[in-house]
Parts: structure tokens; sequence; C-alpha cells
């Protein structure tokens, strides 16, 4: 069943709440993986499922990093991970309605996920944060032969890194059923 605007922004709004304090909290969570400035880490939320909060230093400046997240309408023109995004909607509050499609895994044997996500921008303190979760709209159901993907609270954030003006922090943190 489709969500109201002020439905979306208000689920929204709290998932980012939601998402900004599990990322910054730092008990719990177990190294999955490290490679160079990027580590993976996981830990179960309060709900019982496993969410991912990846770091990683990064070689860009945080104002061009977070212009190439904004822009959701061009994040395929770097994001191979991605064949289709683009924004259905924007509503108050600095949220906005985005429609995205992964490509396939492991050779065709993870088929594409379709998902459609309610994002809201925040910035404070020099750190940027877009966060949000999944949301239902009329304008996309599910559709048949694609499986729908449904995520939890989440967010990425953008830190300046002191004395490094060309480099960020970059954190993800991932709540996703695919």
């Amino acid at each position: 069943m489709s969500q109201t605007d002020e439905q979306i922004v208000e689920l929204v709004s709290a998932a980012l709440e939601s998402a900004m304090e599990l990322a910054n909290e730092e008990d719990g969570w177990k190294v999955v993986k490290e490679e160079g400035e990027a580590m993976v880490k996981s830990k179960k939320n309060k709900d019982g499922r496993k969410v991912w909060l990846c770091t990683a230093l990064v070689d860009i400046s945080p104002k061009d990093l977070w212009a190439k997240l904004l822009d959701t309408d061009n994040l395929t023109s770097w994001n191979t991970t991605l064949t289709e995004s683009k924004t259905i909607k924007k509503l108050d509050g600095d949220v906005k309605v985005s429609y995205q499609v992964t490509t396939e895994g492991g050779g065709g044997i993870v088929s594409a996920r379709d998902f459609v996500y309610g994002s809201k921008t925040v910035e404070k303190n020099g750190t940027f944060t877009m966060g949000g979760m999944s949301v239902e709209v009329a304008d996309k159901p599910e559709q048949k032969g694609r499986v729908r993907a449904v995520h939890g609270p989440g967010c990425q954030m953008v830190q300046p890194v002191e004395g490094e003006s060309g480099k960020s922090n970059f954190i993800w943190l991932m709540d996703c059923d695919y």
C-alpha cells in the first residue's frame, strides 16, 4: 500500500535519526574486512537484523563527494553497481524519493534488485549526511521479474579530514534485505 507524502517525510526523518545514532555507536561492531583505508563492520540492530557499516578514507573533497551523492539522476555514471537511478519526487524538508536498480551479480546467479528509497539530507558541524529507508509509492509498484529490495534505516556520511582538503571520511550504514 502506498504511503502519503506526509507519511514518507515522517518515516524518512525518523529513519535518518535512527541511522545516524547507530552509525555513531562504537560498541558491538565486529570487523568483517579491512583493506587499506577501508573497513567493513557488522552487528545486529535493535530489531535483530544484521547491518553493515563501511568506513573509508577517500581521495575526494567533501564538497565534491557530497555533490556526487546528491546527484541521484547521474549516479550510474560512476556507480557501476546501479543500472538505473532517478528521482521520483521531491518533498518537504529536504526529503526526496528515488528509484534505483542494481546490476546482476555472480554472473547472473543473483538477479538485479530494484528499490524505492526515501532520503533526507542534513548538514551539521561540517558533516554532510543523507539517509532514510525504503518507502512505497503508487508511481513505482513492484514489477514482475524484478526482486524488490527493502532498506531499513541507513545513511551515508561525508566528513572533512583535518588538514587534507582533498580527502573525505566516508561512512555508510546499510540495512538492506536483498
